[in-house]
């Protein structure tokens, strides 16, 4: 060898070691992350485990509300200056609208969202759904043969008062559910009104009334698969049924806050639940899987195959409060 081309090789290996030892280290996330969610806590628990087995340097502070209060504490935080939490999980895509608007969320696009569909993420960045899950009607299998439970969101009417469906005034998936069903012309608000004719009981939340169907105490709900098969898999005698005019699909959106002050583990903490091996762990929690390249739980549709109705969550946003006051016309 040249010992010119020898030395021109030492100089450039050593100019890249220079170059490898002066570029910035990239810090381990650490500290204290504070994480606002809605999601059960049996649920979401075992994934901020997870996460904190993969980042031993940070602490997963979780704060747990039902969606509605989570909402008003979102907002009362707002109004005082700032929004504590790093990142947000809820069931309400309406709230991810609203904060997005007044500027609450920060736009972070995770390197994993390329497999998951759009319909399930802000087209700006904002926000991008971390689960999808459906409601639909749950039954007792103890007290209701598979071939006379209500194969329809009308059927489901004919219960009366041994039918139960939780409150949208402190459940967001059933606030999402009253969206769906007054904005479809075969539903609407005549549903509501006839639901409340009959008798149809209404409880606080969507825990409420999986414990309800379980016990007996109600025959039939509208009920959210990822808890009826959590029940089932339990041992629970449920099971749960599409309803032929569809399910209320809701995309569980999670984001970073503007005011996050640990920006670095808020990004891994949402990459991580984006990430293919955090959607695996919540196929096994019977959560349909956001990515489209991860399989959904037996008998359940991948996040693109699933049947549902409309729900425009612009109009949801705008017109919450006149929904909710509606809903408590009709059954005080």
């Amino acid at each position: 060898m040249d010992r010119r081309h020898g030395n021109t090789i030492k100089l450039g290996l050593a100019a890249l070691l220079v170059a490898i030892l002066a570029a910035p280290v990239l810090a381990e996330p650490s500290g204290t992350l504070h994480f606002y969610t809605s999601m059960q806590l049996d649920a979401v628990d075992p994934l901020v485990k997870q996460f904190e087995r993969l980042y031993p340097g940070v602490t997963v502070d979780v704060l747990y509300s039902g969606s509605v209060e989570l909402e008003q504490r979102l907002w009362a935080e707002a109004e005082a200056g700032r929004v504590r939490a790093d990142v947000v999980w809820a069931a309400n895509p309406a709230l991810f609208i609203l904060m997005k608007e007044r500027g609450l969320l920060a736009r972070y696009e995770s390197p994993h969202a390329a497999a998951v569909p759009d319909w399930l993420k802000d087209p700006d960045g904002y926000y991008i759904a971390g689960r999808v899950f459906t409601m639909g009607i749950g039954y007792n299998t103890r007290l209701v043969r598979p071939e006379d439970a209500p194969k329809s969101w009308k059927e489901f009417l004919k219960w009366g008062p041994r039918a139960a469906m939780a409150s949208p005034l402190h459940s967001g998936t059933s606030f999402t559910a009253l969206a769906a069903f007054v904005s479809n012309p075969d539903l609407g608000w005549a549903w509501f009104e006839e639901a409340s004719r009959r008798g149809v009981q209404v409880l606080r939340g969507t825990g409420d009334v999986s414990r309800a169907l379980t016990s007996g105490e109600f025959p039939v709900i509208k009920g959210v698969d990822y808890v009826i098969a959590n029940l089932a898999a339990e041992g629970a005698p449920v099971a749960f049924i599409a309803p032929e005019e569809g399910v209320v699909a809701v995309a569980s959106p999670l984001a970073i806050t503007a005011s996050s002050q640990n920006r670095e583990a808020a990004e891994a903490f949402l990459d991580y639940i984006i990430s293919r091996e955090g959607q695996q762990f919540l196929v096994t929690q019977f959560f349909i899987p956001v990515r489209i390249d991860v399989s959904p739980p037996p008998g359940l549709p991948t996040a693109d195959q699933i049947k549902a109705l409309d729900v425009d969550y612009n109009w949801m946003a705008e017109v919450g409060p006149e929904l909710r006051e509606r809903f408590t016309e009709i059954f005080e």
